[in-house]
């Protein structure tokens, strides 16, 4: 923890665009718990995190959204009429339900670095988990096969859709997807910073990794036009140019009453995972309107942390490991969280 004196304020950078050039420290990728002993489990690609003890559903769930896009009074969103419009700032998240047993939920963060260059950072976001919810609810009702369903596919699709279309002139965005089947067996793909959390009786279980090319530069699905590129290229840097095909895929075996949470990075910069399961022991949700109750007032602490300038947040703490010098408060971006009750 930080000592409350001899401390620099936080001023924070929007997303990094770039994948090499100088504005971009290599930092290894944030975690949230520094060992094995916590307990916490992050399941990669191949693994099931199957329980022998897993109740056979069929799962019911619940959901519920929240968000809070953070303060656009800077300058260079004067001219970005539609960001400044959008209700979830540069955030964008979907939710779609086949019925109460077969849900699909994701959140995608469009990249701020793009506002700066004068474009709309929320269009690509926004765009994407509009073709995502589309998507998974009419592969669920035109397919048989499961394979078709799966996060990754979905993203995949998606993207390919939101290129055809052209709405999106330049942009990136990363996304995180996640499919709650009637057997309980969640799927998730992520790609970039945004993240996914399993609670159960308040305590983490299970959670996915952040994906990223340097400090505050994640994985991103971009859409750029090939002067920009080529420009890029003559002055010798490049953009983040990732596939859905760089996701990372997971699978873990869901129980009744877990809670399971989708968030873009504007929770996981500001708070730890341990904050995460203090506020969930102390706040409860059973029906539907209990958890968005939760989810809003969840959202709201989250805000109040991220204005706070001493206090100290995940991105201060790793700004001060990195630069050797004391950094506090929080950091103001879009909070957007889907909130998931498995019953």
């Amino acid at each position: 923890m930080f000592a409350n004196v001899g401390f620099r304020t936080l001023r924070t950078s929007r997303g990094s665009i770039y994948g090499s050039c100088s504005q971009v420290i290599n930092f290894s990728k944030r975690t949230f718990y520094s060992s094995a002993k916590d307990g916490y489990q992050s399941n990669g690609s191949n693994g099931d995190g199957y329980s022998a003890n897993a109740q056979t559903g069929p799962f019911t769930y619940k959901t519920a959204v929240a968000f809070q896009p953070k303060d656009r009074d800077d300058q260079i969103y004067q001219k970005l009429k539609e960001s400044i419009k959008s209700p979830t700032g540069e955030d964008n998240y979907f939710t779609t339900s086949n019925n109460i047993h077969d849900i699909f939920a994701g959140v995608a963060d469009g990249v701020g670095g793009w506002a700066e260059h004068g474009y709309d950072s929320s269009a690509i976001s926004r765009e994407l988990c509009k073709k995502m919810g589309e998507l998974s609810t009419t592969l669920a009702e035109a397919s048989s096969k499961e394979t078709l369903l799966t996060p990754k596919n979905i993203i995949d699709a998606a993207y390919a859709r939101v290129k055809d279309e052209k709405i999106v002139k330049v942009g990136g965005t990363t996304a995180i997807m996640a499919h709650f089947p009637p057997n309980g067996k969640l799927q998730v793909a992520n790609l970039g910073d945004s993240w996914c959390g399993v609670f159960r009786d308040s305590k983490l279980v299970f959670q996915t990794e952040f994906q990223t090319v340097g400090f505050n530069a994640p994985y991103q699905l971009s859409i750029i036009p090939e002067k920009m590129l080529k420009e890029a290229e003559r002055k010798g840097s490049k953009y983040i140019l990732n596939t859905p095909a760089d996701a990372d895929e997971y699978t873990f075996q869901l129980e009744k009453n877990d809670i399971v949470m989708l968030a873009t990075d504007g929770v996981t910069d500001n708070i730890a995972a341990d904050d995460i399961e203090l506020f969930l022991k102390d706040n409860s949700a059973r029906t539907k309107n209990e958890l968005q109750l939760l989810s809003q007032e969840f959202v709201k602490n989250v805000v109040s942390l991220s204005k706070d300038p001493n206090y100290p947040s995940v991105f201060a703490q790793e700004i001060s490991k990195l630069t050797g010098k004391n950094y506090s408060g929080g950091k103001e971006d879009d909070i957007t969280v889907v909130v998931v009750r498995v019953d």
